[in-house]
């Protein structure tokens, strides 16, 4: 998928930018608050219909505007499509892919993975980080498990409202009991899959982007035991199903679900100890950074497709031989990525297309 025109009107700071980007790496250069980031953003909120920078729409609008317009025409597996997203505070958001209101399934969606400094936590963070980066790729993957997690969401707080209602022995909780092993066993089925494709792809992504011999495996933790032997959607039902009724106590007590997908984890090897206990900092940002490139490359292994990589600011978290096996892995990619960055010092962006912003306005491609 790649991005052949791009259109921002009144969004952010930018009051107007026309773009017709690269299709590999475009690079956006200016110092801080000049709006280099709003057009990642811009690109993001076309793609998903939110900001990863606020929760209210109103803040995107540029001051003094009564509202903005965003469009971009992209193609992907010799398909033509393009988005557009309009927002007015009277009107509200309205998001169209070629011309029409889209569906949840629509297959023409942009499809985006993103890289933000938060996502150095993606190692050292909380296992809830972790679950959603997994989460958010597999619902751009797949419209079904986009539909189980919503399901299981909705399912878990019935469970765990019952809990706090001490129902726990009603006809009600008995049902819901069932359809929550039944939709959590799903969930679990498709991430452990997805997880042994990113695996796959992190192991190799790690290898180009290191000088250093070393080694990264990651491995998906559920929440409860997992007898050794083949897993599939009966097994893991009827492992789950005896778990929930040994922990009946612990859960009557507590009165909230103690196991299921919300509580698993991802946990990340290097070189066979933890990461996020043993690896340096500057390891963990380096493993994040392979983490987004991997969740690009198992996209592709899955949707035979590349989305769009957004790159914000993570060449100042690498060092600078780092920071060029990054650019050097970028330039030959099949993927277009979009990036950001204060500076140019000791990078060599020959063949890469640089954008300058200052003040919202795009003055120059290189």
């Amino acid at each position: 998928m790649k991005i052949k025109q791009l259109q921002l009107n009144n969004f952010r700071n930018i009051e107007k930018i026309e773009l017709n980007p690269d299709n590999n790496l475009n690079f956006f250069m200016g110092n801080n608050a000049q709006g280099k980031t709003n057009i990642l953003e811009a690109i993001f909120f076309l793609a998903t219909g939110s900001s990863f920078r606020s929760k209210e729409d109103a803040n995107l609008v540029k001051f003094d505007s009564r509202g903005l317009y965003l469009k971009a025409s992209y193609n992907y597996q010799d398909k033509n499509a393009n988005t557009t997203l309009s927002y007015e505070q009277q009107k509200g958001k309205i998001i169209k892919i070629n011309g029409k209101k889209p569906g949840q399934s629509n297959a023409n969606r942009l499809k985006t993975v993103l890289f933000i400094p938060d996502d150095l936590f993606l190692v050292k963070g909380t296992p809830a980080k972790r679950r959603n980066f997994l989460d958010f790729v597999l619902k751009q993957i797949s419209n079904e498990y986009n539909f189980n997690f919503n399901n299981y969401t909705n399912i878990l707080k019935k469970r765990n409202f019952l809990l706090k209602k001490e129902q726990f022995k009603s006809r009600s909780f008995t049902i819901v009991n069932d359809l929550f092993i039944d939709s959590a066993v799903k969930l679990l089925m498709a991430r452990l899959n997805y997880v042994n494709i990113l695996d796959a792809s992190v192991r190799e992504i790690y290898e180009k982007l290191n000088v250093a011999p070393q080694q990264l495996k990651i491995r998906y933790a559920l929440s409860f035991p997992l007898d050794n032997g083949k897993i599939n959607l009966e097994t893991l039902r009827e492992k789950l199903s005896k778990e929930v009724a040994q922990r009946n106590e612990m859960e009557v007590k507590k009165r909230i679900t103690v196991l299921g997908p919300h509580l698993d984890d991802m946990h990340i090897y290097q070189d066979g100890r933890l990461a996020r206990q043993f690896a340096s900092q500057g390891q963990q940002r380096n493993i994040s950074v392979c983490l987004k490139l991997a969740e690009l490359e198992s996209f592709n292994k899955i949707s035979g497709y590349y989305p769009v990589l957004l790159l914000d600011e993570v060449l100042a978290e690498l060092d600078s031989e780092k920071r060029q096996l990054l650019i050097d892995y970028l330039l030959k990619a099949r993927f277009q990525s979009f990036l950001t960055s204060v500076s140019l010092d000791k990078i060599n962006l020959s063949q890469a297309a640089i954008f300058t912003i200052k003040n919202g306005c795009l003055m120059r491609k290189e």
